[in-house]
């Protein structure tokens, strides 16, 4: 059998009293008290990043699985739930207008893409910053003079 000291922290005895006659608080686990850390005001970085491109894969059981790469962050993926045979056009417009509002809100930058063929049941979507928000005075999105 092996010895187990039991007397507790400042020489307090098994039987909860010490040798001068004082109680020990039960429920007290002798740990000290800590002062909860001061909350930082420190602005984190959104989770997700400027999009660069988008991968759209044809519509399989009313759902249209896409991919978003992006800059520094990372990106995702996601679904669209649209019919298997609705237009290409219209799933594209409806991934590329979330896209565009998660990325002004999270960004406060405006996107444009330009849908490519990827293979015959997939496309790419080459996401850019949209020019033409910042100068609306140019009408093809380029500044003048570059």
């Amino acid at each position: 059998m092996t010895d187990v000291d039991e007397s507790g922290p400042a020489g307090f005895g098994v039987d909860g009293v010490d040798g001068v006659g004082e109680e020990r608080i039960s429920g007290l686990n002798w740990a000290m008290a800590r002062r909860p850390k001061a909350k930082t005001t420190k602005r984190q970085k959104p989770h997700f990043g400027i999009p660069r491109e988008i991968i759209l894969l044809s519509g399989r059981d009313d759902v249209w699985p896409y991919t978003v790469v992006a800059d520094e962050a990372g990106g995702g993926c996601g679904k669209v739930a649209m019919p298997g045979d609705a237009a290409v056009e219209d799933v594209q417009v409806a991934v590329f207008t979330a896209l565009a509002d998660l990325t002004r809100t999270l960004h406060g930058v405006e996107i444009d893409v330009r849908w490519s063929v990827l293979t015959p049941d997939s496309w790419v979507g080459k996401v850019r910053r949209d020019v033409a928000a910042a100068d609306p005075g140019s009408p093809d999105g380029i500044p003048e003079g570059v």
